[in-house]
């Protein structure tokens, strides 16, 4: 997944708030940090304001974006959709007390744009009933803004694995979620591997799982006559996730590693892996289909 070949990698956010919501920094303000950090792409996705496509002066693509949600209580399900590329307003309507998470993914895909599942750790989704939906394109496996000292639950890892353990694998994604402009900035973002440097290649990378999540490290994972490898920047941990309860090879460790071997078990059925840098930064495949 970071290896060169045809194509370009860009980095991008798609998940951040400005003063159009509940956001700390105005909408300019906010976009030209992430450009003075080098990012590529990014997609401004206030609360109920959709955010239109564009680029800026120095060349940064603008997803159009907009997040959404529904519910209020865990017992009732509480569910944060971040919609970006759309290509008009999806008709959504906060006071609509029929919305539903199913119907924020409709009108999301109906508008052109992918429908990503925000912080499902964060709002305490249960797999079994994130499984009943349908159109997702992805859900963030790691929220800067959903971790200290914001908060407490910045990775789901655990529920992307229960997901893929009941047949649903989605992509991994990993995002800001910006909100306060200090600590919640810059700590996760997705690498994008796109014919070119577009609007419509960004999207396209997006809508086909040709990228990965990370807070700093590079991945790539094959998989292939009965074992995974992985290949990475220089890490002190290289876990592989699965839905056996044990295996000898599930985690390597040390000083400088480049490369871990996984041999497949006869009955899993999905395989993601993680690498974490000596910083404890983590890069995360998404979980692949045995």
């Amino acid at each position: 997944m970071y290896r060169t070949g045809e194509g370009v990698w860009l980095r991008g956010n798609l998940h951040m708030h400005t003063a159009r919501s509940d956001g700390q920094l105005g909408y300019e303000e906010a976009i030209a940090l992430y450009e003075r950090a080098g990012y590529d792409f990014i997609a401004v996705t206030d609360h109920w304001v959709r955010s239109q496509k564009g680029t800026t002066p120095g060349g940064m693509l603008l997803l159009s974006g907009c997040e959404y949600n529904v519910g209020s209580t865990v017992q009732e399900g509480v569910y944060h959709i971040v919609g970006v590329g759309m290509e008009r307003e999806p008709g959504l309507d906060r006071f609509d007390p029929a919305l539903s998470a199913q119907g924020i993914i409709d009108a999301i895909t109906a508008a052109g744009g992918l429908a990503i599942l925000a912080h499902p750790a964060w709002s305490l989704n249960s797999a079994e009933a994130v499984q009943a939906l349908r159109g997702l394109c992805g859900t963030e496996i790691y929220n800067t803004t959903s971790g200290f000292p914001m908060n407490a639950r910045p990775y789901s890892g655990l529920f992307v694995d229960q997901l893929a353990s009941l047949g649903m694998l989605l992509p991994c994604m990993a995002a800001d979620d910006a909100h306060q402009y200090g600590q919640d900035v810059l700590g996760g973002w997705l690498m994008v591997h796109a014919r070119e440097r577009s609007h419509e290649a960004v999207m396209e990378a997006l809508r086909e799982g040709r990228f990965y999540a990370t807070q700093g490290p590079q991945i790539d994972m094959t998989v292939g006559q009965g074992e995974a490898r992985v290949h990475c920047s220089l890490a002190s941990h290289i876990v592989f996730y699965s839905d056996a309860i044990w295996s000898e090879e599930r985690v390597t460790s040390g000083d400088g590693l480049t490369e871990a071997v996984y041999h497949i078990q006869p009955h899993e059925t999905f395989l993601r892996a993680e690498v974490i840098d000596k910083e404890g930064r983590t890069a995360y495949t998404s979980p692949v289909r045995l």
